[in-house]
This record gives structure tokens, sequence and C-alpha cells, in this order.
């Protein structure tokens, strides 16, 4: 990474790399289907609130935002570097 963030870039790649909030909702339905199980239950009732799928979704862009930030910044970082192109 081009900047030192104290751990908040490891952070936000890991909320990426979460699944959709439905996709989740989609399985937990199906696994409650075939054994209530307390844990199960007590996480699907997490994961349908709403709000939480908002908190995801949220988190999902800010880190999909970062690295599009941190990827354009390593390219310019790159142009700048090449002793053909001055300025870039």
């Amino acid at each position: 990474m081009l900047e030192d963030d104290g751990g908040r870039a490891a952070w936000l790649e890991s909320k990426r790399l979460l699944t959709s909030p439905e996709r989740r909702i989609d399985t937990l339905r199906r696994l409650l289907a075939e054994d209530v199980d307390a844990l199960l239950l007590y996480d699907y009732d997490l994961i349908s609130d709403p709000q939480t799928v908002a908190i995801v979704r949220a988190q999902q862009r800010a880190a999909g935002q970062r690295r599009r930030r941190l990827r354009r910044l390593a390219t310019r970082h790159r142009g700048t570097t090449n002793p053909r192109h001055p300025g870039r």
C-alpha cells in the first residue's frame, strides 16, 4: 500500500470480500429448514435486520472505493517514476 493506515486497509479488504447480505440470508434460510439451531437463528435474525444490511453494504462500498483509489494512486505513482514521460 502507498500509505501507512494502521491496519485499515486489511479491515476494508475483509469487508470487500464479504458475501452479499441477500446471499447469506438465503443460505441461512436453507440451513434453518434442515436444522433449527439457536446460533443459526441468531445469525439469521442479525443479518436480516435492514440496518445491518445497510451497514454491510456501506462497508463494502467503502472498501471498493478505497481499493479503486489505491489502484489509481499506484498508477499515478508508476507514471511519475517513468523517466520516458516526466511530469505524468
